[in-house]
């Protein structure tokens, strides 16, 4: 389900474009990761880098070396819409056209690799874990913020405090902290009222960025900085927003990271909700980048040299959950498994990847370091009479309906359920409805089966949330709700708490076993995106959820 803009970062596990904000790679004492840890991540990434890459006339994303030049060209990126802010936890709120732009315009304490999959630094040169949930971070010295002070941890405290948990306590950006305070200029300590060590990836994510309160105030107060961010220490400043066309950012040549290179002088963003508007802006030479294009429509311009596609997965499997309250067949065991059996994955796969990626075996995806091949693709077949024989076990030996409900780029993928439920005796109503309407059937229960991807780059407190007993209780019932138990939870908690990632990925592993076993989720292919590309353009980089990351680009 693929939502162009999602507001609520609180809702973090609803659709495949929700926002987590949680999550970390680095060591659990200090800003490294283990030789082990750097060696399973590095080996994971490079093994499955992306499925799409061997495809003819496909390029993946962030393969290419970093930019050493500068230039005064202007870069232009068409957007699929326009944000409704620049400084999205400033706004109490997130939309993916935000994070791309601000990622620009501001900073955060550290930064992630996404070649290796490490938390590298960023604002502050090293972190070290006190206990389990309070994490002290040392700051940069050289750090200029855009009011011309440097950078010192009272800003920090100030983000902390006042914005990510005073504006943003009901979302993913602040439910999961419980405060700031500076132990001296340069250090901070952040309070967590959880224990995860993967909440430091978190920090990586555009919404903590890092701006202080003379930057704001500066900047007229909280609400004119959402508009005309003039705050933080990016690589990028801002210049103009032309309601309705554009958005103008300027090289910051004073950024404090000397090693950068910001080859465009300007970044342009325009806003085109026309997907085949936006390639062919490209095509003409009106666009540099075409950003969020269908995967299938991308996959068109595969073998066309005027133009270069790139194609690539982004830490998120579509998963196929089950409504598993009495009311509804799915609660039946055996339903649930006569569906997993009819269904044709290689199929499912074909049309949700356009043919560029294969059915999942696991519940995360091939190239995660938590990664488990839970299923075979012996399993995987297609077995009709099998199915014909739970469904007569479970009493609908003449047959039964069920019903589904989709936003409309999900409808293809329904159809193909479709067909392949009708051979063994079950029919698929396809409830095809507009957003708002989505998510009102989705949490009202209102389905019996439904598409929903967790996004599952890091151990986010978040994790496997459709399962969490104390969520569902309180009428979180999208991807569910499910008959899980006391166990699963603890099972849960302990995969997030886990500091060792060797074990953490084989708790995950025995974990996905037993939702196997009860037949609690069906795993269905990996999740892609898509842009298009000026033939010339080099630096195709990604951040959070596979966002672009505008400032990398070169010829």
């Amino acid at each position: 389900m693929k939502l162009k803009k999602f507001v609520a970062v609180g809702m973090a596990c609803l659709m495949s474009l929700s926002m987590v904000a949680c999550g970390s790679t680095g060591s659990a004492t200090t800003g490294t990761t283990s030789k082990a840890a750097q060696s399973t991540t590095a080996s994971s990434n490079a093994a499955a880098s992306s499925v799409a890459a061997t495809a003819k006339g496909v390029k993946s994303a962030n393969t290419d070396p970093a930019n050493t030049k500068t230039s005064d060209e202007t870069l232009r990126i068409a957007l699929a819409s326009e944000p409704s802010t620049l400084w999205p936890s400033g706004a109490g709120k997130t939309e993916n056209e935000a994070q791309i732009v601000s990622s620009a315009l501001m900073d955060t304490l550290v930064s992630k690799d996404y070649k290796t999959g490490k938390v590298i630094p960023n604002l502050a040169t090293k972190w070290e874990w006190v206990d389990g949930t309070h994490c002290k971070f040392t700051l940069r010295d050289d750090v200029t913020m855009s009011d011309g002070k440097k950078l010192v941890a009272n800003d920090v405290v100030y983000d902390v405090n006042k914005i990510w948990i005073g504006l943003n306590a009901s979302n993913d950006t602040g439910r999961y902290l419980k405060g700031a305070t500076a132990d001296d200029d340069h250090t901070v300590t952040i309070e967590f009222n959880v224990n995860a060590p993967d909440l430091l990836e978190m920090l990586t994510w555009t919404n903590f960025s890092i701006v202080s309160e003379a930057d704001v105030n500066a900047a007229g107060g909280v609400t004119q900085a959402q508009k005309a961010p003039n705050i933080g220490s990016g690589k990028y400043k801002f210049k103009e927003w032309k309601a309705g066309q554009s958005i103008t950012l300027e090289r910051n040549d004073n950024y404090w990271n000397k090693d950068y290179k910001g080859y465009y002088k300007t970044i342009v963003f325009t806003f085109t909700n026309d997907a085949a508007a936006r390639g062919m802006a490209v095509q003409s030479g009106d666009a540099d980048v075409a950003y969020d294009m269908p995967v299938s429509q991308a996959g068109t311009y595969a073998t066309n040299d005027t133009v270069q596609t790139v194609i690539y997965d982004f830490g998120q499997v579509a998963h196929l959950w089950y409504n598993m309250t009495d009311k509804h067949t799915t609660s039946n065991q055996k339903v649930r498994q006569a569906i997993d059996l009819a269904l044709d994955y290689d199929a499912l796969a074909q049309v949700g990847t356009a043919g560029y990626g294969k059915p999942a075996l696991g519940y995360f995806t091939q190239d995660s370091k938590y990664y488990n091949a839970t299923d075979t693709s012996a399993e995987r077949a297609t077995n009709v009479e099998k199915a014909k024989s739970l469904l007569k076990e479970a009493g609908y030996a003449g047959g039964l309906e069920i019903t589904t409900v989709g936003m409309q780029d999900s409808a293809p993928i329904y159809t193909v359920m479709q067909e392949n439920l009708r051979a063994v005796g079950i029919t698929l109503k396809i409830n095809t409805v507009d957003t708002a309407q989505f998510v009102q059937d989705a949490f009202g229960g209102n389905y019996d089966i439904i598409m929903v991807g967790e996004y599952t780059a890091a151990r986010y407190p978040t994790l496997f949330c459709f399962l969490d007993q104390k969520t569902i209780a309180s009428g979180f019932v999208i991807g569910g709700p499910k008959k899980t138990t006391p166990e699963i939870s603890s099972a849960i908690a302990a995969i997030i708490q886990e500091r060792d990632e060797t074990k953490a990925k084989q708790e995950i592993g025995a974990l996905e076993k037993t939702l196997k076993a009860s037949t609690i989720v069906t795993n269905l292919y990996p999740e892609m995106k898509a842009s298009i590309l000026n033939k010339d353009l080099k630096g195709f980089t990604t951040r959070e959820r596979g966002f672009i990351d505008p400032t990398n680009f070169y010829k």
